[in-house]
């Protein structure tokens, strides 16, 4: 369905637009998103699950760290569940013995499942264990809500990354390294998917010409101001220092 999207073999992904046919009671856009963009993923080598999902992490942080070298394992688990909290994604990385452990919740158009569904992920669906080597990738549109999440209860302590589906269309675009050639195929084809759902790289402004420069004598807004050098002195009549000019203190009658 990727490819039929990409292609414009089929106007399904309008969906995900808005656009309903009238006959749906409910579409699950975010599942569905889910599915299309990173199903693919889950289906490559351990290499290449574990070049995208560290560059996404470490998108805009920096100083988010992880085992040095190729990760030796990955396993992508979609909506798993425990403890009656279900995830959209659980990533699991291994670097030999080292272990990383990625909860990912995927957000398009609607809100989060209560004010607290990002901390019930964090603090119910994993165990303090896994918490400990653990990452809560946040990925929506807007990521306002995972701000507020934060301002309420911190209890990631660094560890909650907010994401937007425009920060994955750049990782996946600057990806680098050996395994980002096992990723090209996917990666090509989820960039220019996300492109028809309205989410483009910036492309600069090569698109627009050069504005047309006005001759400098031209009035562009307004003359400006060149003093009053063009007015001309007025002519003061002759005083007579013996007579008052102005008023008198006493009766208040100009002179």
């Amino acid at each position: 369905m990727l490819h039929a999207i990409t292609h414009g073999k089929t106007r399904l992904h309008l969906r995900y637009l808005g656009h309903r046919d009238g006959t749906e009671k409910r579409v699950s856009e975010e599942d569905e998103i889910t599915a299309l963009i990173m199903g693919p993923l889950a289906f490559l080598s351990d290499s290449a699950i574990g070049a995208f999902w560290t560059a996404l992490a470490r998108w805009d942080s920096p100083e988010v760290e992880f085992p040095g070298g190729p990760v030796t394992h990955a396993k992508m688990s979609f909506w798993p569940r425990a403890n009656r909290i279900e995830p959209d994604l659980r990533v699991e990385l291994s670097w030999g013995e080292e272990q990383r452990l990625l909860l990912v919740e995927f957000k398009w158009h609607a809100p989060l499942s209560g004010e607290n569904q990002l901390h019930k992920q964090w603090q119910e669906y994993l165990s303090r264990d896994e918490r400990e080597r653990a990452l809560h990738l946040f990925i929506a549109p807007d990521t306002s809500e995972g701000s507020s999440a934060l301002s309420r209860d911190d209890v990631w302590k660094g560890r909650l990354l907010l994401r937007t589906w425009f920060d994955v269309l750049n990782a996946l675009r600057h990806l680098a390294g050996p395994e980002s050639l096992l990723l090209k195929r996917w990666s090509s084809e989820v960039i220019r998917c996300l492109e028809r759902l309205g989410i483009r790289p910036f492309r600069g402004f090569k698109h627009l010409s050069a504005p047309e420069i006005v001759p400098q004598k031209a009035e562009v807004f307004w003359r400006g101001f060149d003093g009053f050098a063009y007015l001309a002195a007025p002519e003061l009549p002759p005083l007579n220092f013996s007579q008052q000019t102005f008023f008198t203190v006493a009766g208040g009658h100009c002179g």
